[in-house]
């Protein structure tokens, strides 16, 4: 018994270690893809500019462009919330609920969905007296947009596991291939300029909280749909909650933790109920998904850019 109670007793402050720790994308690919975007939607401004008869009419593209420098206060603010200071990520998880615009608690001290801390961005925005005030609450709010197209955010699953030393998703430290994502970059025009068409009539903030959930379904959309070839679906690394999907916190599946890591685990059918299913490292599978997904992120990302970069001007 008085082991169970030690026990017991250390498990609050390995639960606040884990979550101190537990985090969606790393600093580096978040600036990775946000500079990507921004590169890229230039390229398009090029395209939009002289095809205005792609967009719905000429004022859909914002009269100014962020600045080098401002770009450096975006990306620099985007890639600090990612790391951010201890006791901030101890209190403020890093998760979205998709399935209502309020953010829980736990024990009434930690936030554990970013989903209001979104809107307060989206509302500096809008609010905030200074520019460079703007420019911080616009990187922060691009790094929450990128964070739901990685799954453990939206499906969700908890990651600070300190019982097996694993306080990250593996798929959030899986490499961007920018090559091929700049080599999409006409589709990526196309995209967002038929995005925006949709989101144009919303006021800016509106249109911003309506981005995210949209990124945040196609997300679960991926983990929903089937491993090509095998008798399986993406959920077997994400498994959302029986109970009340993304309201409550799911878990790793059948192949646990392990995108991008060579696994094999149960995958039965009717005609075989002990089949298992391979992926191997770096499988062509793993990239295929890990691209949409990446892609995905930029695609918003530049949208946002689109949506709020009105909003960043003095």
């Amino acid at each position: 018994m008085k082991k169970y109670m030690r026990w017991r007793s250390l498990l609050p402050f390995a639960l606040l270690w884990a979550s101190a720790t537990a985090q969606a994308y790393q600093g580096d690919l978040h600036q990775q893809l946000t500079f990507l975007s921004a590169k890229q939607l230039n390229r398009c401004d090029v395209v939009w500019r002289g095809q205005t008869h792609d967009l719905p009419n000429e004022s859909a593209l914002p009269a100014h462009r962020l600045s080098a420098l401002d770009m450096r206060y975006v990306v620099r603010a985007n890639v600090a919330r990612s790391k951010g200071n201890f006791f901030g990520r101890m209190f403020r998880w890093n998760y979205f609920d998709i399935s209502r615009d309020s953010s829980e608690t736990l024990w009434g001290m930690f936030d554990t969905r970013f989903n209001a801390r979104f809107d307060r961005m989206t509302d500096s925005l809008t609010g905030a007296a200074e520019q460079r005030t703007r420019l911080e609450a616009f990187g922060e709010m691009l790094s929450y947009l990128q964070d739901v197209t990685t799954p453990a955010r939206v499906v969700p699953v908890y990651t600070g596991r300190w019982w097996a030393f694993s306080m990250q998703d593996r798929f959030d430290r899986y490499p961007v291939d920018t090559n091929r994502l700049e080599s999409h970059g006409g589709a990526l025009c196309a995209d967002v300029a038929e995005q925006l068409k949709q989101l144009q009539s919303l006021e800016t903030p509106q249109a911003l909280r309506s981005l995210l959930a949209d990124t945040a379904y196609q997300t679960l959309s991926a983990v929903n749909g089937e491993i090509l070839g095998m008798p399986t679906r993406w959920s077997a690394f994400w498994q959302p909650s029986v109970k009340d999907p993304g309201a409550d916190f799911g878990d790793y599946g059948t192949a646990g933790n392990n995108f991008g890591n060579r696994v094999t685990f149960r995958c039965p059918t009717e005609a075989d109920p002990k089949m298992r299913c391979l992926l191997l490292k770096d499988d062509p599978l793993y990239q295929e998904f890990a691209f949409e997904r990446h892609r995905q992120a930029v695609s918003s990302t530049m949208l946002a850019m689109l949506l709020a970069q009105g909003l960043t001007q003095i």
